[in-house]
């Protein structure tokens, strides 16, 4: 069946509704039922990060470069998974994913190792959040993709569960939550949330032709000063990573009144 520009490889339904992965040629995506990629795979490079929002995502990596814990919140095929897994072998992630029937797609259709670095949680990212376990020493990184066929869960963007996540991080820890400009929920009320569960170490980062805007925020620091000093971190980031880094630092300080800050 074609569909989606492409042809759909696999078809599955559970009670949030209908979950496809269409093949293009190029690209294996998966769908919920919706015009929308939720993840994409480059068939040629499986590793390689092949939407734009998700290397934007790892901007987050500007504040904190060596990552050892990962906690993400929405698994969806895994990109960001297999990313962080391949390029961070001393990490070790936490992945929550709502519906099994798309770990298995993950697993079955986006090459999502079976690692034991990587533990998967079939739970509601709220519920997660609050009852995780405190006697670790937090997380380093906090990778916020919660969506439905409807955009972003609405549960994942409130002061509350913002409130929870910051408990949740490391004392330099950065919280990195993928927002959709056109969803119903206003973005600035989400943004404005975010910014006070944080005391205002807030940064915003829109994706480059796309709806998508990426939120950092970070528990300590001063993040809109710190930009100032991160030219070198972006390169070797980008040098090592083979991601956008020096743009996304660029970006970020066209979109964040850094000055004086």
């Amino acid at each position: 069946m074609y569909k989606y520009g492409g042809i759909v490889i696999h078809q599955d339904r559970d009670a949030l509704g209908t979950l496809e992965v269409v093949e293009d040629g190029y690209q294996r995506s998966l769908h919920f039922g919706s015009e929308p990629k939720q993840s994409s795979m480059d068939l040629n490079d499986p590793l390689r990060l092949a939407l734009s929002y998700t290397r934007a995502m790892l901007s987050a990596l500007l504040f904190n470069p060596a990552p050892q814990r990962v906690l993400l919140l929405g698994l969806g095929g895994g990109s960001l998974a297999k990313f962080v897994l391949h390029h961070f072998p001393a990490c070790r992630l936490d992945a929550v994913e709502y519906r099994e029937s798309v770990y298995q797609a993950a697993r079955g259709y986006f090459h999502l190792p079976d690692d034991p670095r990587l533990s998967v949680h079939f739970a509601d990212a709220a519920d997660f959040i609050r009852q995780a376990d405190a006697g670790h020493s937090g997380y380093d990184l906090i990778l916020l993709d919660a969506f439905t066929a409807d955009g972003v869960a609405q549960d994942t963007c409130n002061l509350s569960f913002f409130e929870a996540c910051r408990t949740r991080l490391a004392d330099a820890g950065v919280l990195a939550a993928n927002l959709w400009s056109g969803d119903t929920i206003k973005l600035d009320d989400v943004l404005g949330d975010l910014g006070d569960a944080f005391d205002g170490r807030l940064l915003r980062l829109p994706v480059d032709g796309k709806a998508n805007v990426i939120a950092l925020v970070t528990r300590t620091g001063r993040p809109r000063r710190d930009l100032r000093r991160l030219d070198q971190q972006a390169q070797a980031l980008q040098q090592r990573l083979g991601l956008e880094f020096v743009l996304f630092l660029n970006r970020l300080r066209k979109n964040n009144r850094y000055w004086g800050l």
